[in-house]
């Protein structure tokens, strides 16, 4: 198998169709089947064989989608970066993941030069832009690279990507996606009920391709439909390309549909392209459903998922969406739906077994999704896979027609504007201040971002410091939005009967009388 071969086959089918749409321009098939073949051969000619791994950081822009076919067709590992780490975090990828090579952009690139002698395994920096000495052009490495496919054959369970997030250790952990996971999320992307995407259909990408919106990519490519790629997230901005190019899909968070809806010239636009909007990686309250179909119309499509899943394992249907406001049946809106094509999904109790309906579990999930495991750490793998189950630290019911309720998570996950903040990591930075004497960092409700990012700090005797300066500090280390929004200085904080801070006990008094325990 070798998933680049699907763009190659939409080449054949519809050569001349856009495959690719972007600030400045736009690319057919042709061409983006041409270009990820010289890509691929050029990476090929560094050396870079099977087993290579590659990494890129940059905002969104067309590059990133090449460099994801280009590794599928030279079966070369991909690291995806999240273009908000902080220094410090992308030293950390690139030596962890021993990256043999790194594809950045101009901001990103003078980083890494400046760090350069941190970083143990990278031989090539290929730049996007601007130039730093010993850099490789992405441009030339393709101009001098040949157009013919590699033809190169993997196996599913053969390593297809290093994906990073951050862990409840305080360090960004490595999820491993092999060609197969990859693979089941083209099948289940192309199956999802009362949806299809056409040859020709426009699939705007609005967060970082290196997150979940990117995992739509090939499926779209798959089908042959065009990916629109628009840059740093800008409401009006995105209002204005639904309407001149005519989008029909697309991925938003919560907090960027409040941002839609809160618009002032919202109703201005003409948004009558859309066949359908996806949501997700965080709840959405029931009220701004609503006003969301009111506005959409009646295409909303929640989807259930984490990246150890290779993208949604369960679906709240646009149909299941126009059913429950029929029958007034609000509360089934609060539900992120029941599981869809291969994905097995279950609400197990301690012991493993089925709860019954209306009863709290654990969510378990498995499938020819699931992750390899987590790369370098057997013991988190072992224990958070079990059984072939997933276990997704998310606590929900069940519904007598297997509908997903998400009432809490298990673990202390944090979600912002979907992205997943661990305390641990945060709590680290904060400890590492020298008027720090305890720090506990929580979620709290935010009608933006769904959470934001608190840390309740007691200071050491004597020692002064300003909640504004404790921010900046954290910023040096950490990705922008991991960093605390607010700090809250008390006296002491609560401990449980060992001593340890007990960060339920912190959060309670921020959640208290909310309808859900997750925003």
């Amino acid at each position: 198998m070798n998933l680049g071969r699907y763009i190659t086959r939409s080449a054949i089918y519809y050569p001349d169709s856009t495959a690719l749409m972007y600030a400045g321009g736009s690319m057919p098939y042709r061409k983006l089947d041409s270009r990820t073949n010289q890509l691929a051969q050029g990476l090929l000619s560094l050396g870079l064989g099977k087993g290579g791994r590659v990494a890129i950081q940059t905002w969104n822009r067309p590059e990133v989608v090449e460099f994801e076919v280009a590794c599928y067709k030279a079966d070369i590992v991909r690291i995806p970066m999240n273009a908000r780490l902080s220094e410090a975090e992308t030293i950390h990828v690139l030596n962890d993941s021993q990256a043999d090579a790194i594809i950045t952009d101009a901001s990103h690139g003078e980083s890494l030069a400046k760090n350069n002698r941190k970083l143990k395994s990278v031989k090539y920096f290929i730049g996007l832009d601007q130039l730093h000495d010993g850099d490789i052009s992405y441009e030339h490495l393709l101009a001098g690279s040949s157009e013919a496919a590699p033809d190169i054959e993997v196996e599913e369970d053969d390593l297809a990507v290093l994906a990073y997030t951050s862990g409840t250790t305080g360090k960004l952990k490595a999820i491993m996606q092999s060609y197969g996971n990859r693979m089941a999320m083209i099948r289940k992307a192309c199956m999802i009920p009362g949806i299809k995407i056409e040859p020709g259909d426009v699939f705007a990408h609005v967060g970082p391709l290196t997150h979940s919106s990117g995992m739509l990519l090939m499926p779209v490519m798959y089908s042959a439909g065009c990916n629109l790629i628009l840059g740093r997230f800008d409401v009006g901005v995105l209002l204005e390309t639904i309407q001149l190019k005519k989008v029909n899909y697309m991925l938003l968070v919560p907090t960027i549909i409040n941002m839609i809806l809160s618009h002032p010239g919202v109703k201005d636009f003409d948004l009558s392209s859309l066949k359908g909007v996806f949501y997700g990686a965080a709840p959405m309250s029931i009220t701004r459903i609503k006003q969301a179909m009111d506005l959409f119309g009646p295409i909303l499509i929640q989807g259930y998922g984490m990246s150890e899943t290779t993208s949604f394992s369960s679906i709240l249907t646009a149909k299941d969406h126009v059913i429950a406001l029929r029958d007034n049946n609000g509360s089934r809106l609060a539900s992120c739906g029941r599981a869809v094509f291969e994905s097995e999904v279950r609400v197990v109790s301690e012991t493993g077994e089925r709860v019954s309906p209306g009863q709290i579990g654990e969510i378990v999930v498995r499938g020819p999704d699931v992750m390899k495991g987590y790369y370098k750490e057997p013991e988190l793998t072992k224990k958070t896979i079990k059984d072939s189950w997933i276990h997704s630290g998310d606590m929900a019911k069940v519904d007598e027609e297997g509908y997903i309720y998400i009432v809490d998570r298990k673990s202390d996950t944090i979600i912002t504007g979907g992205f997943n903040v661990y305390p641990t990591e945060v709590e680290q930075i904060l400890y590492s201040h020298p008027a720090v004497f305890e720090a506990c960092v929580i979620g709290i409700p935010d009608e933006k971002w769904g959470e934001a990012v608190m840390a309740v700090v007691k200071l050491h005797q004597g020692a002064a410091v300003s909640g504004e300066d404790l921010i900046d500090y954290c910023r040096q280390s950490l990705a922008s939005y991991k960093k605390p929004r607010f700090i809250d200085f008390v006296e002491e904080l609560p401990k449980n009967p060992n001593g340890k801070i007990a960060r339920r006990a912190v959060r309670e008094g921020y959640w208290a009388h909310k309808e859900r325990r997750v925003n």
